[in-house]
């Protein structure tokens, strides 16, 4: 097949959504089939680092992604764009293939989460009034787009069950999975230090960036209470994408040995960040699926976590003792004491147990088992079969 992807961000894989891009994208390659992206490099060339820009520009992304769809609607089969990214009704792009919807986290989801924060820490820095404006409008702006492209697209693909049960809409739609590239597994895991020298280092680990959703306003309980009954725990966040003295502000802890912040990090550098960690949190208030979750999985690291829809998806057969109700930080921080206190032959085999679940994930069966669904409703969509109803 020929697939073009969308998305509104640029091309680098550092940025989660844009990285479950670029490795199915790979994917889909090496078995074979043809595929193209569009980003925001490529509609916006000139570099900015400003973040008013870059949201303007995102705002006038599916305009000139529109433009280049309609320029070249025969040279695809399929286009697999991140919601939101093309809103608009398919006649108007001249394409017969399959318009595919893909969300990387429902965008209804973030926006409920946005509300529940809002009241449940209304003390949070708002910014000045004319940045508030400018934020609620561009945010506004992108749930009508995400809203209109549900509305327009052929097949939506989701990346966890509970998406799907919320669907409000008609239309056909799939879940799928992100995943792991064999390669980049195996060196997850052959960079892990011995069980004895993780259960000894007593580390806790997060991957993310440092923003509310993520737990950010959790993270200073879960500290007092882990050491409180373990005070030689450590504490290791990784890709926050801030500086260190806002971490510690909100964690209201002064500058100390225990606490290692690496704000950011390229990609190859993290099995060795990750070698020594005994295990993980990730305390998600609102997740699509986790991919920082699934790596530290990978690398044998038991990983407690939030019972968001997509922590959910990927503990729930084989490690759900590993979900706690979201926002509940007593029995998050219980399940960690619990892990860095067990004995070497219970976490050997708690470490089994997530490699074995990580396995699951990898690009190459997710890659096929897309295509194939994709070929279904292109066949569909061209006529090629009835109608098909329902959800697959």
């Amino acid at each position: 097949m020929r697939i073009l992807t969308i998305v509104d961000l640029p091309w680098d894989a550092r940025l989660g959504a844009t990285r479950i891009f670029m490795e199915l994208s790979q994917a889909w390659e090496t078995a074979g089939h043809q595929v193209w992206h569009y980003c925001l490099d490529d509609a916006f060339p000139a570099a900015t680092s400003s973040p008013p820009i870059s949201a303007w520009r995102r705002l006038r992304f599916p305009g000139r992604a529109g433009a280049f769809v309609r320029n070249n609607a025969a040279r695809f089969d399929v286009i697999d764009c991140l919601v939101g990214t093309l809103p608009v009704a398919k006649y108007r792009l001249n394409f017969d293939g399959l318009l595919v919807a893909r969300s990387i986290g429902s965008h209804r989801l973030y926006r409920n989460f946005e509300k529940m924060a809002r009241e449940r820490w209304p003390d949070q820095p708002r910014g000045k009034l004319s940045g508030r404006i400018f934020y609620t409008i561009f945010q506004q702006q992108l749930f009508r787009n995400s809203e209109k492209a549900l509305q327009n697209c052929d097949l939506v693909n989701l990346p966890n069950e509970y998406e799907l049960e919320c669907l409000e809409s008609k239309k056909p739609a799939i879940v799928q999975p992100y995943g792991l590239t064999e390669e980049w597994r195996r060196t997850l895991v052959e960079a892990a230090a011995s069980p004895e020298t993780r259960l000894l280092r007593q580390e806790v680990s997060f991957i993310g960036m440092w923003s509310t959703r993520k737990g950010a306003r959790d993270w200073g309980e879960i500290i007092q209470r882990v050491r409180g009954v373990l005070p030689g725990a450590r504490f290791k966040f990784l890709g926050t994408l801030t500086d260190n003295e806002r971490v510690l502000h909100d964690l209201n802890i002064p500058p100390c040995d225990w606490i290692e912040m690496v704000p950011e990090y390229q990609p190859d550098e993290l099995p060795k960040l990750l070698s020594d960690s005994t295990v993980g949190a990730f305390p998600s208030y609102a997740e699509g699926f986790g991919l920082g979750l699934l790596e530290q999985l990978a690398a044998g690291i038991p990983t407690v976590s939030y019972d968001a829809p997509g922590p959910r998806f990927i503990l729930q057969d084989g490690l759900s003792d590993l979900l706690v109700p979201i926002g509940n930080v007593e029995q998050l921080s219980a399940a960690l004491i619990q892990i860095l206190s067990a004995d070497l032959a219970s976490y050997r085999k708690v470490i089994e147990q997530c490699i074995e679940v990580a396995g699951r994930f990898l690009w190459p069966t997710i890659a096929k088992e897309t295509t194939r669904l994709y070929e279904t409703h292109l066949a569909r969509v061209r006529g090629g079969i009835s109608e098909l109803s329902g959800h697959d």
